[in-house]
């Protein structure tokens, strides 16, 4: 009985390895074909749908902008341009875009009036469809070879293309009347550059193709696919977008996918349709590649592995065939006994065995050894970190070990004999990955893997990854399954808290009323929320992967690289870009102005930076406006009281010198006549006589009186503080009973200042004296001056009612106030007029020589004690 228990030991150990390994080489092969070439075609059929999706989706984009073109051409008549006008928007038209070859414009009758280089002007093209079909309305004509356009461009040396497409629409009048046809012919060319760049290098396209075709199926651009023409029928019957594989006539197996070169907002309707097609075989020629590797390595690898294994088992078989023969014998007539009753013989005998290292045969020492190595790899599978438990085949539980219990929350008593849906309960039962691959686990060989989400035994989610791996007794039959679990908890709860977080990111960046730019240390854009794509005028998926300089104008894309780069290895995180506001173009090339900040961070490590900008194009437009306005106001304001000055001297001059001279002339004369004339008249005259001479006296009073008020006493030649305290004198008398005061500070009084200086601080003096005593009810007003030849600073304090804060700014009806504003500005001085902290008004000018140091000073200084 030892003889044939060792014989099979013999016959198949040394061949084991060698089997191994060619099941393994086997396996991979199959994996290779079955994985990695079912990704591949996946990804084939994926590259040929989005080949074709570009192109067409190019193709429209390129209609769509050539018909917006045109649309702003045929608002060109309705603006009464002239046709040379006209004609040199339609040169920088088809300079700008070189796809156009011509642009033209008919009247109704189809003579072309202007055109681009003046080509075909005075021609009449009214048979020609272009003509025909764009008095009816938007109308795109497929390719044609140039007809009347070859010649004409031959002459200007100018490359005359193969084919052209035409784009048509009418225009209209002043009126609104239907008055002729605008045409352009595109060239096919441009169509073709598309359609190459979209594929990319010969190098890397493993026989991808791209192909141009009408309704029909005629081809227009691009390689023909070798179908016949049940197959070309049959896939232009296919709903766009939908792969299909055909088999061709030459035993080749292509992928193809059809698109329709269509808009919704494309105002222009055409036949126009993309067909992008690969060989299969050219598709997963890397998949046949890896597989002739693996097989060549797979087989050296095999072969190296079964001379190895057949030497070492040759040599390991002697000791485990003695091991054997030992156990035979110690069972005896039991060998053929049920697997449980094996179990126990072997454990009863191996009892009497003798403890390891006190001799025996060299074979049972061996077995005494594997029993104590079994023993402690039970030991090592209840300690493991990760839980692990076994069922038999009917799914009772046979071992739990320590982690399995913390995971679930049973312990291994009481598990024992459990089925394991007592033990696990489905977060969906209705979906349960468990009970859906059942079958196949009792069927199958395994290994199994699959993610679930449960309840712990208390009722709290669990989520967890099992790797299911099949057990086999010693002959040949499945005894159980041996599960691992990996506790995916912490995971997927960071998970769906980061994707809740992300969500809601997205709708705040998505909502966002200004534009967040996300972009990489090579300034490709990797994020463009919908608010930037409104500002840019630019759609949010094509500007994926664009570079960041495309929305800067060409005069700050070469040094703004550089400058994110350095500012991404600096320690700030944050901070405004350029001085807070820069400037950016929108997509018809206006210019914008953008206040933004920039930040950066890490993910993943990979460094982004994000700029959030905010449009204040307008708000800066009328800033600068405001300010022009500002500039002209008190260039105006400055003219104004110049003339004032100039009128206001050139008057008191003229009331000083003749019409004051007259009345003293008037008044000597009258009293000469007076004198001759009193004992002739009789008293009734001489009383109507002495009325004359007193209206004279009160004529030349107020002459004197208006020469005052035009023209300040002492201003010119003593300056601000004489002519100031001869004011106050004057006005002394007529105030009473309010106390007038005259306060200077250090040494103003024989302190001059500029004439305009001067000037404009004398008439808001008096206009504020005359404010208070006119309206503030005050008893006391006090004018105080102080300063030095780079400074001056005038008070008007009283004690009356007090500023409202409505009137520091004047109101409508009072010019005072806002009189007293222009004089100060035209000097460059700043005015404060407000109520006093106990009880009157303060009104304050401050002049200085510095014009930037006057910001803030009227806030700045404490009221003056009078």
């Amino acid at each position: 009985m030892a003889g044939n228990r060792k014989r099979p030991v013999q016959l198949w150990l040394p061949l084991l390895p060698a089997a191994v390994a060619l099941l393994l080489l086997a396996l991979m092969v199959w994996s290779v074909e079955r994985v990695v070439g079912d990704e591949l075609e996946l990804r084939a059929g994926q590259r040929v749908e989005q080949a074709a999706s570009v192109y067409a989706d190019r193709l429209a984009r390129s209609l769509s902008r050539a018909t917006a073109e045109m649309d702003l051409l045929a608002l060109l008549p309705q603006q009464l341009a002239s046709p040379s006008h006209w004609r040199t928007q339609m040169d920088r038209l088809r300079e700008r875009n070189r796809s156009y070859v011509w642009i033209g414009a008919t009247n109704a009758d189809g003579e072309v009036l202007a055109a681009s280089d003046g080509l075909l002007e005075g021609v009449s093209i009214a048979p020609r469809p272009v003509f025909l079909k764009g008095r009816e309305g938007a109308w795109f004509g497929s390719l044609h070879p140039p007809v009347a356009l070859r010649a004409p461009l031959a002459a200007l040396d100018r490359p005359v293309p193969t084919e052209l497409a035409d784009i048509a629409m009418p225009y209209r009048d002043t009126t609104g009347a239907p008055a002729g046809v605008l045409a352009a012919h595109l060239d096919a060319s441009f169509y073709d550059r598309i359609r190459e760049d979209v594929l990319g290098p010969a190098e890397a396209r493993r026989g991808l193709q791209l192909e141009l075709a009408n309704v029909d199926g005629q081809r227009l651009l691009g390689q023909r696919a070798r179908l016949s023409p049940a197959q070309w029928l049959d896939l232009l019957g296919t709903p766009t977008g939908t792969p299909r594989v055909f088999d061709t006539e030459d035993g080749d197996t292509i992928l193809l996918v059809r698109h329709v070169v269509d808009r919704p907002l494309l105002p222009l309707s055409t036949d126009w349709q993309v067909v992008a097609w690969q060989p299969l075989s050219l598709a997963l020629a890397p998949v046949r590649e890896l597989e002739r590797y693996v097989l060549v390595w797979g087989g050296l690898t095999v072969l190296l592995v079964g001379l190895g294994g057949f030497w070492l088992s040759r040599r390991l078989a002697r000791p485990f065939n003695q091991m054997i023969d030992v156990v035979a014998e110690r069972l005896g007539p039991q060998s053929d006994a049920a697997p449980g009753t094996v179990l126990r013989v072997i454990a009863e005998q191996m009892r009497r065995l003798p403890a390891q290292g006190s001799g025996g045969s060299r074979s049972e020492q061996t077995l005494t050894q594997v029993l104590h190595d079994a023993s402690r790899l039970q030991a090592v599978l209840q300690h493991m970190p990760s839980p692990m438990y076994l069922v038999d085949m009917d799914f009772h539980v046979l071992f739990w070990n320590d982690a399995a219990e913390r995971m679930f929350g049973w312990s291994a008593a009481e598990t024992e004999g459990r089925h394991v849906d007592e033990i696990f309960r489905d977060k969906d039962p209705a979906n349960s990955v468990r009970q859906a691959i059942r079958p196949e686990m009792v069927a199958g060989l395994g290994p199994w893997s699959f993610e679930t989400h449960l309840l712990r035994r208390d009722g709290a989610d669990i989520w967890g990854e099992w790797r299911l791996t099949k057990v086999f007794g010693a002959d040949g039959e499945p005894i159980g399954l041996l599960a691992q679990v990996r506790d995916l908890t912490v995971e997927r709860l960071s998970e769906m808290r980061l994707r809740e977080q992300g969500e809601v990111l997205s709708a705040l960046i998505n909502s966002a009323s200004d534009a967040v730019i996300s972009v990489d240390l090579h300034g490709r854009i990797s994020l463009f929320n919908p608010a930037a794509a409104r500002i840019f005028g630019r759609e949010a998926e094509a500007m994926i992967g664009q570079p960041l300089d495309s929305l800067l104008p060409p005069e700050h894309r070469g040094e703004h690289l550089a400058l994110m780069q350095r500012f991404s290895k600096s320690t700030t995180s944050t901070r405004p870009m350029g001085f807070g506001r820069v400037k950016g173009v929108r997509a018809d090339g206006a210019e914008l102005e953008l206040e933004a900040s920039i930040s950066h961070i890490t993910v993943r490590g990979q460094k982004l930076l994000t700029a959030i900008l905010r449009d204040v194009t307008e708000r800066v437009r009328a800033e600068q406006a405001l300010a022009r306005y500002q500039l002209e106001l008190s260039e105006l304001t400055q003219r104004l009281l110049t003339q004032e000055q100039n009128t206001t001297r050139e008057l008191a001059q003229t009331l000083h010198d003749q019409l004051g001279q007259t009345l003293g002339a008037i008044r000597l004369s009258f009293d000469s006549l007076a004198q001759m004339s009193r004992e002739l008249l009789p008293p009734r005259a001489q009383e109507r006589s002495a009325t004359v001479g007193r209206q004279i006296d009160h004529a030349i009073a107020e002459v004197r009186q208006a020469l005052v008020r035009l023209r300040p006493p002492m201003l010119e030649d003593l300056g601000l503080t004489a002519a100031l305290d001869n004011e106050i004198r004057q006005r002394a008398a007529e105030a009473d009973p309010v106390t007038l005061h005259l306060q200077t500070v250090g040494e103003v009084i024989a302190q001059r200042w500029p004439d305009d200086v001067e000037y404009a601080a004398f008439m808001v003096a008096r206009e504020s004296v005359a404010n208070a005593l006119k309206h503030a009810e005050a008893r006391r007003i006090v004018v105080r001056i102080e300063g030095d030849a780079t400074h001056l600073r005038l008070d008007v304090i009283d004690d009356g009612t007090g500023l409202a804060e409505e009137m520091a700014f004047g109101r409508p009806g009072h010019l005072g106030m806002v009189g007293m504003r222009e004089r100060a500005l035209a000097i460059g001085a700043r005015l404060s007029a407000r109520a006093r902290s106990v009880r009157g008004t303060r009104v304050t000018l401050i002049w200085t020589a510095r014009p930037d140091s006057v910001f803030g000073e009227l806030e700045a200084l404490n009221e003056p004690e009078n």
